[in-house]
């Protein structure tokens, strides 16, 4: 494995990355502060891992992927501790615990399933669909035609959705 020199984290590359990072938590977390908390703590962890990178991705894919575990991590440890029934408007209303501990649990499982894909696949879904790069974009970045990048797509959704499916969060088509 090829290590980078930590030199590769710059200001320059702080101040072009900081605001995607920031924007990407935000869309996540919906507490500011949570948010700009745990790009600094992206941050922190990315230069004590720099001595890590392997170079397999783009360090911004690298990085991103670091910050989804931080919110991934962040949504387990603030698991639920809600009541089985609120009260909203002098109503009570029944609370849906199951179906948030659902879309946490299969937040996880999508989390770890997408660090197990293959580089150009893991990379492919991550621009395309969880940093929302345009395909061009994304085909460019990866150095590849937008068909190749079709084929990288499926194959990567192909395997999320299967983990899902595995684990019983989603519906076999």
């Amino acid at each position: 494995m090829n290590s980078l020199p930590a030199a590769i984290i710059t200001a320059d590359t702080i101040r072009e990355l900081d605001p995607i990072l920031l924007g990407y938590a935000r869309k996540r977390i919906s507490n500011e502060e949570l948010a700009r908390d745990l790009v600094q703590e992206t941050w922190l962890a990315a230069m004590v891992s720099l001595p890590r990178f392997a170079g397999r991705s783009s360090l911004r894919t690298w990085i991103i992927s670091i910050l989804r575990r931080k919110i991934v991590d962040q949504y387990r440890r603030a698991r639920p501790q809600v009541a089985f029934v609120e009260e909203a408007h002098g109503e009570i209303e029944a609370v849906d615990v199951v179906g948030r501990m659902d879309d946490a649990a299969a937040l996880t499982v999508v989390a770890r399933e997408l660090d197990s894909l293959h580089g150009r696949e893991r990379d492919a879904v991550t621009l395309v669909d969880v940093e929302g790069v345009d395909r061009d974009d994304a085909a460019e970045e990866l150095g590849v035609t937008r068909n190749h990048l079709r084929v990288l797509l499926h194959r990567g959704r192909a395997q999320l959705r299967g983990a899902l499916e595995a684990a019983d969060y989603a519906r076999a088509a």
